[in-house]
């Protein structure tokens, strides 16, 4: 019978050399990465090299490290990589072009990103004594620059990565929804339903990452969406044709490969908000679909926290696992920027601004985490699988705290 063991983490944000250090602990945790025969994490950075430029839109930091550091990840023995998160574009499409070039020039597997999008949207494969295993990767927390483009007349495509682009919608009680429009119309704001002044055509300025008109009845301020509803809540959903392209890729992996994962970057939480345990409303059906394309598991990333894991017919959905590298505080610089954005002057340095910013140090979550084991043997029909009880056995058992490796310092970092 053969066996594939599959190792996930979580975020990998690397800004020094880690393979220094010496605690037993963390030489353990080396060995069980190692000791896997696909060992997956999500690289949370980019590696853009010298005459770098600051991207325009971001989500949080600036995270573009020196190329060398790449190879900390060999080092702790990863086989594949996803690398569809908002950190993709944080030095441009050409920051990201050169980390694409970077990654393939040290021969480090990666999905999710690509100099178009059916580049970043491909699987890629890893060959095992076992079988093939393949990776997908994709992302819905990121700036409309980051999604990649293909090709049209005239055009070359975008580097990218792979999106799922997403629509939030702002439903309001139905006995306050009227006021509500009322209130803005007097005060100046266009609440027409098209969002700009051609007929058909819903184009907010400026770009908000919206990607639809509002629901039928409601309308959009500054790319913010309302509909009258029963009660007032927000509804997020994934756009459908996205969705359909993750589920025909998975259709594809799953007749190249023996198993396939997909990795999944997603910090939107409830209520609007990110970074919070519990995902927004448009994750778990995602996730569901995904495994019914024949996916055998969802490895989830993004809020700098843990949330929680189902078995959905028999595979393993991890909504996040949490942080496995985290050493915000030790990058060299950040754009001159972030940190005017903070009231700095502009000869301010990276430990300036973490003697001033706070978050992540003063909450545990951020600093809990798990890596996830999981064994699929051929013994199923179909091919490899493992059922619930096996999976929920592992998953629980062999799970292992990765805290150390994430902090360094101790100091607070940024989303």
């Amino acid at each position: 019978m053969n066996v594939i063991r599959v190792l996930a983490t979580g975020d990998s944000i690397v800004t020094r050399r880690i393979s220094a250090g010496a605690e037993p602990e963390f030489a353990g945790l080396v060995d069980l990465v190692r000791s896997a025969d696909v060992s997956y994490t999500n690289v949370e950075m980019v590696v853009p090299g010298a005459g770098r430029g600051p991207g325009a839109t971001y989500h949080g930091s600036h995270l573009g490290v020196d190329p060398e550091l790449l190879g900390e990840f060999e080092f702790l023995g990863f086989d594949v990589f996803g690398m569809a998160n908002n950190h993709a574009t944080d030095y441009g499409t050409d920051g990201l072009a050169a980390s694409i070039d970077e990654l393939r020039r040290r021969g480090m597997p990666f999905a999710g990103a690509g100099r178009t999008l059916r580049e970043a949207r491909r699987p890629v494969y890893v060959e095992t004594p076992a079988g093939r295993v393949a990776l997908i990767s994709a992302g819905s927390s990121n700036a409309r620059l980051s999604a990649a483009a293909d090709p049209g007349d005239g055009d070359r495509g975008r580097p990218g990565i792979a999106p799922v682009r997403l629509e939030t919608t702002h439903f309001i009680a139905s006995g306050q929804f009227d006021q509500l429009r009322s209130i803005l119309a007097d005060a100046g704001v266009n609440v027409n339903a098209a969002g700009t002044t051609a007929p058909g055509i819903f184009l907010p300025y400026p770009d908000r990452n919206v990607w639809e008109g509002p629901p039928p009845g409601g309308f959009a301020v500054e790319g913010v969406r309302f509909a009258p509803g029963e009660t007032s809540h927000i509804h997020t959903r994934a756009v459908q044709r996205d969705v359909d392209a993750l589920v025909d890729v998975v259709g594809e992996a799953a007749r190249q490969a023996d198993l396939v994962f997909v990795a999944l970057h997603c910090h939107e939480g409830v209520s609007g908000r990110w970074n919070n345990e519990v995902p927004a409303d448009f994750l778990q059906p995602l996730a569901r679909t995904l495994i019914d394309a024949g996916a055998h598991g969802i490895f989830g990333t993004g809020p700098h926290m843990l949330r929680g894991m189902e078995l959905y017919q028999g595979r393993p959905i991890c909504y996040s696992l949490g942080n496995f590298i985290f050493t915000l505080e030790t990058i060299a610089s950040f754009p001159v920027e972030v940190y005017e954005g903070q009231g700095m002057p502009a000869r301010s340095t990276a430990a300036d601004l973490y003697d001033r910013i706070t978050g992540y140090q003063a909450e545990s979550r951020f600093w809990e985490t798990v890596v996830a084991r999981f064994t699929f043997d051929d013994g199923c029909a179909g091919g490899f699988g493992a059922d619930a009880r096996d999976i929920g056995q592992r998953s629980a058992a062999e799970s292992a705290g990765a805290t150390g490796a994430g902090r360094s310092s101790g100091r607070p970092g940024h989303p």
